[in-house]
C-alpha cells in the first residue's frame, strides 16, 4: 500500500490547486499571508517555547535564525451540511541562519458533503484551548511536529444520532499516513482513527469522551532480523484491529500485538457560566493492554481552561495543566527473576512513544508527534532513535489577553522534572523552567502586524538560555 501523492507530487498538486482556485467565487476569498521572524538566543539552541508546538517549522539548533513563511489558503464558505464544499491550502518556509533550510510545511485539498470531509495532503489540526496547551489537549496528538502526509475521512463536527436528537452526538476520523522522513524503519505507515461521543442534556454544559488509536506499521527495518515488515491487505486488518500478527510478522508481533500500537482516552467536561466557559479535560495515554486496562492510571494530562466572554479584556483565556508519565504501568507490571543481577526485573513497562522494532519512536523529522514535553529526541546521523526522556511530571500555566484595543499578549510558564526512561534513567533527574511572553500590535490602518517575544529556559544541567523573537505579518 503505497500512497504516491504523499511524496514529491505534493508541491506540483499544490500549485495546480492554487491556479484552479483563483477564479472561483463559490468559496471564501483566498487568503495570502507573509510572515518574517527573526530569532536570537544566548545559547547554541533556541528557547523551548520558541520551538515547541510550532508545527515543526523551527529548527532548535543555532543562536540565530531568520524564517520567512508564505501561506495561501481557502476555507469552506460555510460548513457544508447539504451542499458540496472544498478547501485547500499550503505554506512554504525558507530559513537562513546558523542552519538554513526550506520546507513545504502544508499542502492539502479537502472536499466536504453533508457534514463529512475527505482530505488529503499535509494539514494542521484545529487549535484547542486558545493555543495555550502544552499539547493541544491531547498527550499523543500535538502541534509539535510537521504534519504527516495522509488521507483522512472524517466528520466535520459532531453529528447528532437520529434517535437522540441533539443530546447525543458523535465525531470520528479514519486516517492513513506515511512517515516519509529519515528513520530506522524506512517507509513506516501511520494509521489513526478516533471516535468521540458528546452528551449535552442542557445548553449550559456537556460531557465529551473518546478514544484515539495510532498504529505504526509496515516499512523496511535497517535491522536485517526484521527486514521488510508485513504490508499485505491481510496484515493491514491485523494492524488496525490491534490483534497479534500471523506467520509473515516478526515473532514479537505474533506473541503480542501487530505493529506499534498506542493511543489515548480523552474526556472533557464543559460548563457555561454568564461570563466564563470552563473546560476540564483529561488525556490518558496507553501503549498496550496494560494502559487500556488502566494499569498506568496515575499517568495523565489534566487540564483546566477558562475562557472569559469579554471583548478586548486584559485577560481572555487561562490554562493550567498537570502532566505525569512516571508510572508507565510499572506498579502493576509482573516480575521476572534475573540470574545476572540476582534481582527481580519488572516486565510490561510501557516506555511511552519508544518501540523495539520502530526504533525512531513516535517522531517525525526528529521531533515528537506527541506532547512537546517528550524531549529530547535521540539522534544518530540525522536519524531519530526515539525519546530520551518519557518519564516526567510538569506544571504548566498559560494566559492571554489584551493590553489595549490594538495590542494583545500571551504568556507561558512550564516547570518540568525529567527522569529519562526506565531503561536509561537520568541520575540525577533534570529540572527545567521555561517561559515565554509575547506582545503583538495590529491595526487595520497599519500595513503589518508586529510582534515581539522574549523566551528563556533555566535548567540545572545547562544553566540559563534566553532569547528574543521579532516578527512581522502581512495578510491579504
Amino acid at each position: 500500500m503505497k500512497y504516491l501523492f504523499l511524496h514529491s507530487k505534493i508541491p506540483f498538486a499544490f500549485y495546480i490547486i492554487l491556479l484552479l482556485s483563483i477564479e472561483t467565487s463559490s468559496q471564501n476569498p483566498i487568503r495570502f499571508t507573509f510572515q518574517n521572524s527573526a530569532f536570537i538566543s544566548t545559547d547554541s539552541v533556541q528557547p523551548f517555547w520558541f520551538v515547541a508546538n510550532q508545527h515543526g517549522k523551527i529548527i532548535s539548533k543555532g543562536a540565530f535564525l531568520n524564517l520567512s513563511e508564505i501561506e495561501a489558503e481557502q476555507f469552506y464558505k460555510s460548513t457544508p451540511v447539504s451542499g458540496v464544499g472544498y478547501t485547500w491550502g499550503g505554506n512554504l518556509l525558507l530559513s537562513v541562519g546558523n542552519s538554513g533550510y526550506w520546507q513545504l510545511n502544508r499542502a492539502f485539498f479537502g472536499l466536504a458533503f453533508k457534514g463529512w470531509e475527505l482530505k488529503g495532503g499535509k494539514f494542521y489540526d484545529e487549535t484547542q484551548y486558545a493555543g495555550l496547551s502544552t499539547t493541544n489537549g491531547n498527550i499523543a496528538r500535538s502541534q509539535n511536529a510537521r504534519p504527516v502526509p495522509m488521507i483522512r475521512l472524517s466528520t466535520l463536527d459532531f453529528k447528532s444520532l437520529p434517535f437522540a436528537k441533539n443530546w447525543l452526538s458523535y465525531k470520528g476520523e479514519f486516517d492513513e499516513g506515511l512517515l516519509n522522513d529519515n528513520r530506522y524503519v524506512k517507509g513506516t505507515h501511520l494509521h489513526h482513527k478516533s471516535l468521540y461521543f458528546r452528551i449535552q442534556p442542557s445548553k449550559l454544559w456537556y460531557f465529551k469522551g473518546g478514544l484515539e488509536h495510532y498504529v505504526m506499521w509496515g516499512g523496511t527495518s535497517k535491522d536485517n532480523y526484521f527486514g521488510n515488515l508485513a504490508e499485505t491487505w491481510n496484515a493491514y486488518w491485523h494492524y488496525i484491529f490491534a490483534i497479534p500478527g500471523g506467520r509473515d510478522f516478526p515473532n514479537l508481533d505474533q506473541e503480542n500485538i501487530s505493529g506499534n500500537q498506542l493511543g489515548t482516552y480523552q474526556f472533557e467536561f464543559v460548563k457555561y457560566f454568564s461570563l466564563i466557559k470552563a473546560s476540564f479535560y483529561i488525556s490518558h495515554p496507553w501503549e498496550d493492554n496494560s494502559g487500556l486496562n488502566l494499569h498506568n492510571r496515575l499517568d495523565n494530562l489534566l487540564g483546566l481552561h477558562l475562557s472569559f466572554n469579554k471583548k478586548n479584556a486584559f485577560l481572555t483565556d487561562v490554562v493550567y495543566e498537570y502532566t505525569n508519565t512516571t508510572n508507565q504501568s510499572y506498579r502493576d507490571s509482573s516480575k521476572l527473576w534475573d540470574e545476572n543481577s540476582k534481582s527481580w526485573k519488572k516486565l510490561e513497562i510501557d516506555d511511552y512513544y519508544n518501540h523495539v522494532i520502530y526504533r525512531s519512536g513516535f517522531t517525525y523529522h526528529r521531533v515528537a508527534l506527541s506532547s512537546s514535553l517528550f524531549f529530547p529526541v535521540a539522534e544518530n546521523n540525522g536519524m531519530s532513535m526515539g525519546i530520551q526522556s518519557n518519564r516526567f511530571y510538569s506544571h504548566h500555566f498559560g494566559a492571554k489577553g489584551n493590553l489595549s484595543e490594538n495590542i494583545s499578549w500571551k504568556g507561558l510558564l512550564t516547570y518540568i522534572k525529567r527522569f529519562g526512561t526506565y531503561a536509561k534513567p537520568y541520575k540525577p533527574a533534570q529540572k527545567q523552567l521555561s517561559g515565554l511572553f509575547e506582545v503583538q500590535y495590529f491595526n487595520p490602518k497599519f500595513p503589518f502586524e508586529i510582534g515581539l517575544a522574549a523566551g528563556g529556559d533555566i535548567t540545572d544541567y545547562k544553566g540559563i538560555n534566553s532569547g528574543i523573537k521579532l516578527f512581522l505579518t502581512r495578510s491579504w
